[in-house]
């Protein structure tokens, strides 16, 4: 797993990835399409695409088939790993 720091780099890279994340967090039952997700934060598929597949690699969002449709979920059990190891990731910063 990669490190607190990479982590949050990757979730915070941009608007559009927290939107994402706050998105399925809020919404934990969540499964829709690229063109579904991109409907409910306001932007375009081409626009999420890569935040998207950036979210996946992380492993906080998964996409998998569901029939003949691919779909976009949270991955809760990841996600909440993800969550802690960010979690001591900041409460061993030191302030400077």
């Amino acid at each position: 797993m990669a490190t607190g720091q990479e982590i949050l780099s990757v979730l915070m890279a941009n608007e559009t990835r927290a939107d994402l994340v706050t998105l399925f967090r809020k919404n934990p039952g969540l499964m829709d399409s690229l063109e579904g997700v991109a409907r409910r934060i306001g932007r375009s598929q081409s626009a999420i695409q890569d935040d998207i597949a950036e979210l996946v690699k992380l492993g906080v969002l998964r996409s998998r088939k569901l029939g003949t449709h691919d779909v976009i979920s949270i991955d809760s059990l990841k996600d909440k790993e993800i969550q802690n190891e960010v979690g001591s990731f900041l409460q061993n910063l030191k302030p400077d």
